[in-house]
């Protein structure tokens, strides 16, 4: 009897989006709101959206667009009771837009296969991302839409003819991107002009043509909308009064502080990426199975092709670099990455669609069948594992709110101690590895999470003015000594 491999691929590609699945719907459920969070949270009791953004705006960041979805979430979360859900809404936004921008690719995949492709690939992307927790930071979830946002952008920037929703989303997304962070507009803005090029070289340089293209009229008045957008964000008082904050902000120093700071930045981000391999491993074979299926015709040589990516992505990395490295004199907060990986996992599939070209890859499907299966085995070891640690913190603060605020209906108005938070940490191979070499380096969290200290702090003050206790919480100071 002769074995379907790619049946048996496509249903270990559901079973293994399915652990998927399960592993961020249990995190979700016993995920917690952290300090910016609650911080959010109770001024959106106080003020309107638009009384905060001009708040934020004028004393912290002009990202305008980005607080104004803040407040809506939080005033949302505030109406419903409960924020969990947010987690797998924000995953299904993600997913949906890689969606609209693959699911015309010519494949040779049934679209079902396609789906369970891009399924598969968005999963990858949030497991391996190097500040997995804000995976479940409601304030910055929205950090995993950057790229994604960007591909839909510059797809319904190249499409010929736009339906009116079609419209509707290039203008939300133009308005997403422009006025929500100041260091990623500016790749999508090298991008768009990187495109622009292409088409006009298309042209042969003819500037009358060129106008011609409704693509390119298009990438234009998106341009100018965007620089406007940024143009309002970056002159933000906000901007400046935060900057003179020289202990979060510290810029590098004159040419060797700036070559020593983007060194920093590109060897942090290796040193990440450098434990995810095995797992992209995995992504490049299956990648290469389904190139070898295909009979397209490449423009160029594979390997020029291979260069030409490589090239392009070592090129976005220094890009979207630099306001990171002008910031924060280096790698600064991970987060940003956060778009790099997901440009370096597509960078990795289409290397290995093009290399599996025209290539006879019957033992491939077999190799790329035992890596899902080996990733399967992953996420149900990371399942079993994970779960009690994220219950254990769950619980633990769902107890304390209920203790503090059962205080509170008994008239409580003195300090009360509290036991401390258990920190949700869990093994990683990265630091198993470094700790063995005898490096320390900090320990895995499946949250970041914030707890008060034997005195008041922001965390306190914050859940407090959410939970309207009229008394602080303190650690007992044992627990530091």
């Amino acid at each position: 009897m002769k074995i379907n491999v790619e049946k048996i691929i496509l249903v270990c590609l559901v079973l293994l989006n399915g652990l998927f699945i399960a592993y961020w719907g249990v995190l979700a459920y016993y995920s917690q709101l952290h300090y910016d969070d609650l911080h959010f949270l109770w001024k959106m009791r106080e003020m309107s959206v638009f009384e905060y953004v001009k708040e934020m705006y004028f004393t912290r960041s002009g990202r305008f667009v980005s607080y104004a979805i803040n407040g809506v979430v939080s005033n949302i979360t505030d109406a419903l009771g409960f924020h969990q859900h947010w987690s797998m809404f924000y995953y299904a936004l993600g997913l949906g837009m890689c969606w609209l921008v693959a699911k015309d690719f010519k494949l040779p995949v049934s679209r079902f296969g396609l789906f369970m492709g891009i399924c598969f690939f968005y999963n990858l992307y949030i497991l391996t991302n190097i500040d997995f927790p804000v995976f479940f930071w409601l304030c910055a979830m929205g950090y995993y839409l950057s790229f994604p946002k960007a591909c839909l952008l510059l797809k319904y920037l190249n499409e010929e003819k736009l339906n009116w929703w079609q419209w509707l989303i290039l203008v939300f997304l133009t308005l997403l991107i422009g006025g929500g962070g100041e260091a990623f507009t500016p790749v999508v803005l090298f991008l768009m002009f990187i495109n622009g090029m292409y088409l006009w070289h298309s042209k042969g340089w003819a500037v009358k043509d060129t106008w011609a293209i409704p693509q390119v009229r298009r990438i234009v008045w998106v341009t100018v909308a965007m620089l406007a957008l940024l143009a309002i964000v970056v002159v933000a008082p906000g901007n400046f009064n935060r900057m003179e904050d020289t202990s979060q902000f510290v810029h590098p120093l004159g040419v060797f502080g700036w070559l020593k700071a983007m060194a920093n930045a590109f060897g942090m981000f290796v040193f990440f990426m450098a434990f995810y391999i095995p797992y992209y491993l995995v992504a490049f074979i299956l990648s290469f199975y389904v190139g070898s299926k295909s009979d397209v015709q490449l423009p160029m040589t594979k390997w020029k092709m291979v260069l030409t990516l490589g090239i392009c992505f070592v090129a976005y990395l220094l890009v979207s670099s630099l306001p990171n490295v002008y910031l924060y004199n280096g790698f600064g907060i991970q987060r940003s990455y956060t778009p790099v990986v997901f440009v370096l996992m597509l960078v990795v599939v289409s290397i290995g669609f093009i290399m599996g070209v025209g290539r006879l890859a019957k033992r491939v499907g077999w190799v790329s069948l035992i890596g899902l299966m080996a990733l399967a085995v992953i996420m149900i070891v990371n399942i079993y594992n994970d779960t009690p640690i994220a219950k254990s913190y769950g619980r633990a603060v769902d107890e304390r709110i209920e203790k503090l605020c059962s205080l509170h209906d008994k008239g409580q108005t003195e300090t009360v101690t509290v036991a401390p938070l258990p920190v949700p940490y869990i093994e990683d191979v990265k630091h198993f590895v470094m700790t063995r070499l005898g490096k320390d380096t900090p320990k895995t969290v499946l949250y970041y999470i914030s707890d008060t200290d034997t005195v008041p702090n922001e965390y306190e003050y914050h859940l407090k003015r959410v939970l309207n206790l009229d008394f602080d919480f303190v650690l007992a100071k044992e627990v530091h000594n």
